[in-house]
């Protein structure tokens, strides 16, 4: 989404030497960041059937406990999950909150500036903080989803929980 290697740099301000080496580290925090948020997107694509077929199965043994106790092993690991993903977000956030840090990601830019007797304007940081902003918004919508599966979880543990009460 990124990344265009023909694409001319955002900032006019940077020479082209500057730009790459900028493009690069950025395109290195891009790239850990996709492949976090890649994972987490698998993974809760592989908790979709689970959770559906978990729904159809305790639907149909409503009356029996071992319906209940289905559902806590999955509705477990996706607090767990949900856990792993608020803290990859946290982070995203804490960065994107800090325009020092974002700064200090261009760590060859800031050499070179420094190397120059200069200190880098403020508004270097931009094109990283349009890239973490999408990250954020991409881990965002990972924990909505998740949020999503895990009232799906509560509401047949609920259900369950009544239809035994009431049995």
């Amino acid at each position: 989404i990124f990344h265009n290697p023909n694409a001319s740099t955002a900032n006019s301000n940077f020479n082209s030497s500057t730009s790459n080496t900028q493009q690069f580290e950025i395109d290195m925090v891009e790239h850990i960041i996709r492949e976090v948020t890649t994972m987490y997107s698998r993974r809760l694509r592989l908790y979709e059937p689970i959770v559906n077929s978990l729904m159809d199965r305790v639907t149909n043994e409503a009356f029996s406990p071992s319906g209940l106790h289905k559902l806590v092993p999955v509705k477990d690991s996706l607090q767990h999950f949900e856990m792993n993903v608020k803290g990859a977000l946290g982070c995203i956030t804490d960065l994107l909150s800090n325009d020092e840090d974002m700064l200090d990601l261009l760590l060859t830019e800031k050499a070179l500036a420094k190397q120059n007797g200069e200190t880098l304007p403020l508004e270097s940081h931009e094109h990283a903080e349009i890239l973490l902003e999408e990250y954020a918004r991409r881990l965002n919508s990972i924990l909505l989803e998740i949020d999503y599966l895990l009232q799906r979880v509560q509401s047949k543990q609920d259900m369950v929980a009544l239809s035994l009460d009431a049995y």
